[in-house]
């Protein structure tokens, strides 16, 4: 198996089933080639069981050169019976971090830190427990398979990281090996035992079955992450409010459907709470009907209320970590408030400006009176009143239209 990008429930579901296949199988071992930037707790936890109890060993190898296995990728990687890395490839930071604040897997420091990183006394107990958690976590893991527990704690409380030769210097992985054939030949009559039972590898010249993930399952992977989710969400929202205020051959109504599709399609595997979901919605349809009722205003102000609160409760962060950035939040408010609030002045100029068109529109105009009773005006002859007794020629302002006749005033 192949396990690239940030680890996800649509990951898990793909390594679980891979596991699954391979006790099918019989086969003698799982190889799951792993390159992450880190994910989610929850995920990682449910694959770590699964490669735990899997009744066939599970070899992790961190590759290619340049890959690395970070924050969640460490768990995967200690909790494998055989873990080896590429050269030019590292592993480490462990510490919990935002999943979409920042760079998933490199820790962020809190503004609760110290000069020398330790946290001090008015640190959140949450985050506390969920470091303590996850690095108890973590040595019990190296522990079982006897490798350096303390760097693997250290890697979670205090962000640190190695590089492949390091890594193997201070016992934390099994081997640094080029590619796959020098693994395989590295690891020709190892015998490895776990869950009661022993296993003798030689997989040097067998069969291999390579275990890729369906093209559904790429898609959702590649959507899976808070700020595209996010994203497609107020997109698609923007993209139908473009096609009913402006009906053409349908073009906002498809964008609108496609990217409302992408979005609740990624949220089906994000910890969505439905909320958070409803706040931001709301908000979105306040402010596209303050267009429409006219509320000075009042409805847009509201709206942008209930779409910040929804943008920060749209996940459930609790152990998963999973949220929209700070950033892409507040682009977006700025991006509706100015969006909506421009679109609001622009309806209430139209609305004070002169009629261009109709009987309205020639109120106020100049016209010229030509003879006893007529006015000339917009190369028409009207009937006037009120320009008895005036010379030919005297110009006059149009009070009122009056079906077929003006009603004008000699000007000054």
């Amino acid at each position: 198996m192949t396990v690239n990008g940030v680890i996800d429930p649509v990951v898990k579901n793909y390594v679980l089933d891979g596991l699954e296949q391979a006790r099918e199988l019989s086969a003698q071992a799982v190889l799951i080639r792993l390159d992450t930037p880190g994910g989610l707790l929850d995920a990682t936890r449910d694959i770590v069981q699964g490669i735990v109890n899997a009744p066939l060993p599970v070899i992790v190898y961190v590759a290619p050169s340049g890959a690395r296995a970070a924050s969640a990728g460490v768990f995967i990687t200690m909790a494998a019976d055989v873990a080896a890395m590429a050269p030019l490839t590292h592993l480490g930071a462990a510490h919990p971090v935002q999943l979409g604040g920042g760079t998933p897997g490199v820790p962020q420091k809190s503004k609760n830190d110290n000069a020398d990183g330790k946290k001090d006394g008015n640190a959140s107990a949450l985050e506390e427990k969920m470091v303590s958690d996850a690095a108890a976590y973590a040595r019990a893991l190296a522990s079982a398979k006897g490798r350096n527990a303390d760097w693997v704690e250290r890697a979670v409380r205090e962000s640190v990281s190695q590089t492949s030769d390091e890594a193997l210097k201070n016992k934390v992985i099994d081997l640094v090996v080029a590619d796959e054939a020098a693994l395989f030949a590295a690891l020709k009559t190892r015998e490895i035992k776990k869950n009661g039972a022993a296993w003798t590898l030689d997989l040097a010249v067998a069969p291999r079955v390579n275990f890729a993930m369906n093209l559904v399952r790429r898609w959702l992977h590649t959507l899976a992450h808070p700020n595209l989710a996010y994203i497609l969400l107020v997109l698609g929202f923007y993209a139908l409010v473009y096609e009913f205020s402006t009906p053409g051959i349908g073009l906002g109504a498809i964008a609108g459907v496609i990217c409302l599709t992408l979005a609740f399609f990624a949220l089906q595997v994000l910890p969505l709470n439905f909320a958070g979901l409803t706040l931001l919605i709301a908000g979105l349809i306040m402010m596209a009907v303050d267009v429409i009722v006219s509320s000075h205003g009042l409805l847009i102000f509201g709206g942008l209320i209930s779409f910040a609160l929804g943008s920060f409760m749209l996940f459930d962060r609790g152990p998963s970590g999973a949220r929209v950035s700070l950033e892409l939040i507040v682009a977006a408010l700025a991006v509706s408030g100015g969006f909506f609030g421009f679109l609001l002045k622009k309806i209430f100029d139209i609305r004070k400006a002169r009629p261009v068109s109709g009987a309205e529109s020639l109120v106020g105009q100049t016209a010229e009176v030509r003879e006893e009773g007529l006015v000339f005006l917009n190369g028409a002859l009207w009937t006037a009143e009120g320009a008895e007794g005036l010379p030919r020629g005297a110009n006059v302002t149009v009070l009122q239209v009056l079906g077929t006749r003006l009603k004008v005033q000699k000007i000054g």
